[in-house]
Formats: C-alpha cells, sequence, structure tokens
C-alpha cells in the first residue's frame, strides 16, 4: 500500500501541544506526494459559513477550539490534508496527514480536527455511486463523522473506541447506520479481537461495500496509553492491527491518519497497513 505524504503536513504549527508535527518524525524523509490544493471540496460536507470561520481563526491565530490551535499555514495545510484524502480514496493507499479531522462536523470543529478528511473522501465516493463503510480505530468516538452520515443511504460507520470516560463522551449507543463498540479503558488485545470478530465481521460483510475508508487512529496502541492523561487507553499491540489488515484484505480499503501521539505508535503500526 502506498503512502501519501507532504511536509506541508508539518507546518500546522501547534507548539507543544499533543498534537504535533512530532507526530510524523519517522516519516519525514519520505518523497513529497503530489496533492491537489482544492478548497472546493470542503463543502462535500462542510458548511460555507464554518469554512469561512476556521479561515478566519487561523489568520488570526486564534485556536479553534480550548484544544484546538492553530497558525496562519493551518487552513491551507488542512485543505491539502483533505485532498490527500480523497487521493487516498482514488489509489487505495493510506493518506499520513495532519491536522486529524473525525471529530469535525457539518459546522464545528474541536479534539485537534478542522476539517473531516475521511468524511470529504467518504461523500466524494458517495457523489459518484459507491457504497462505503467507514472503520473507525481511533481510541475516540468520531463524533463528527457520525453526525455527518447518520441516517444517509449507502454508508455506514463502524467506531471501537474507549467510552467512558473519554473524549468526546458521545458513541455510547448505535444508531442506525452509526455502529458505535465503547470500550472500557486498558482493553486488550483479546476483548478488542473478539469485538472485531463478533461485531465487525458481520456487519462488513452482509453490507458488502465497494470500498472501505479506514480513520486510522494509533491512540489505541498499547504504546500511547495515558498520553493524553491518566486513565484514557488500550493495551493494544500489533496483533489487533493485523487481524484488522487481515479482516480488510478481500476489500478495497483506503486510510486516513486520525490520532497516535507517540510517534513510535504511528510509524509501527503504520507499516502494518503499508508492507
Amino acid at each position: 500500500m502506498k503512502i501519501i505524504y507532504n511536509k506541508i503536513f508539518l507546518e500546522h504549527n501547534t507548539g507543544n501541544h499533543p498534537e504535533n508535527k512530532g507526530r510524523l518524525i519517522y516519516f519525514t524523509q519520505l518523497s513529497n506526494s503530489k496533492i491537489n490544493y482544492d478548497e472546493s471540496i470542503l463543502k462535500l460536507v462542510h458548511t460555507k459559513e464554518y469554512v469561512t470561520s476556521v479561515k478566519k481563526h487561523c489568520l488570526r491565530e486564534s485556536s479553534l477550539t480550548l484544544d484546538t490551535p492553530v497558525c496562519k499555514k493551518s487552513f491551507q495545510v488542512a485543505v491539502y490534508a483533505a485532498n490527500a484524502a480523497i487521493k487516498a480514496a482514488e489509489e487505495k493507499a493510506f493518506a499520513l496527514v495532519r491536522p486529524p479531522g473525525h471529530h469535525a462536523g457539518k459546522n464545528f470543529g474541536g479534539g485537534f480536527c478542522l476539517f473531516n478528511n475521511i468524511a470529504i473522501a467518504v461523500q466524494d465516493l458517495l457523489n459518484n455511486g459507491k457504497k462505503v463503510f467507514i472503520l473507525d480505530f481511533d481510541l475516540h468516538h468520531g463524533n463528527g463523522t457520525q453526525e455527518i452520515f447518520l441516517d444517509k443511504k449507502n454508508v455506514i460507520y463502524f467506531s471501537l473506541h474507549q467510552s467512558p470516560p473519554c473524549y468526546p463522551g458521545t458513541g455510547l449507543v448505535s444508531e442506525n447506520n452509526c455502529i458505535n463498540i465503547p470500550l472500557p479503558y486498558g482493553t486488550s488485545d483479546a476483548d478488542y479481537i473478539n469485538s472485531l470478530e463478533k461485531k465487525l465481521i458481520p456487519i462488513l460483510y452482509s453490507f458488502n461495500p465497494d470500498i472501505v475508508a479506514v480513520s486510522a487512529g494509533f491512540d489505541s496502541y498499547y504504546k500511547d496509553k495515558d498520553s493524553l492523561g491518566f486513565g484514557i487507553g488500550f493495551n493494544l499491540t500489533t496483533k489487533s492491527y493485523k487481524k484488522i489488515r487481515e479482516i480488510l484484505k478481500p476489500h478495497p480499503s483506503f486510510f486516513v491518519l486520525e490520532g497516535g501521539y507517540k510517534p513510535e505508535s504511528i510509524k509501527e503500526e503504520v507499516d502494518v497497513f503499508v508492507k
């Protein structure tokens, strides 16, 4: 699987914030992928007013929310990230981007996210007649992705995440086409894989999508445990991610990076999928 990466993603400057450019330190020697710059794709899932608001926050370098700092280049970088997600969908590749996106809804951001990269790519696929299954294995529930796709046809959102207590506090129950699997702090490979086998596999195979879109958050890896505070994290090892790879093997898939705040977590587990 090809990696889509560009040094532009390092220019979203957040200082010492957990979501910082150091997350991609192990990939900075990669060649720069050619990525389109097209602001119009943002309107696939976001309101015009929200896009304008994000642009203004970036120009002023005023945080989008209390937990989501921005700089003057953040808007431009976030647009490239969304375009990289579309490129990943086209090429069945792994978009190694930042800022992440799954907490951004139609008219809100937060949780380190400006625009919802995976949702933009998925809506583009839906507009082209594709049937899409979204798998989100980030530690946190993708409240923005759920808000965007709840009750929409030809798409299922499936999320395994810690809850409670974990940001954003949503995803406690399933709602129509949004399947939520909340799991406790410290969840092990055995329990996680049990959920994959008993809950993910039947729904995925029954839905039979044209493509699987993956919100790949590696903050569920054991090396990331408690990186955002005590009581936040799972005890997953490479075994769980290899199981996900095995399950997805029969299906065309693409990946977009979400969380993961220890650089080694991202490096070790991206390798599971791109090799």
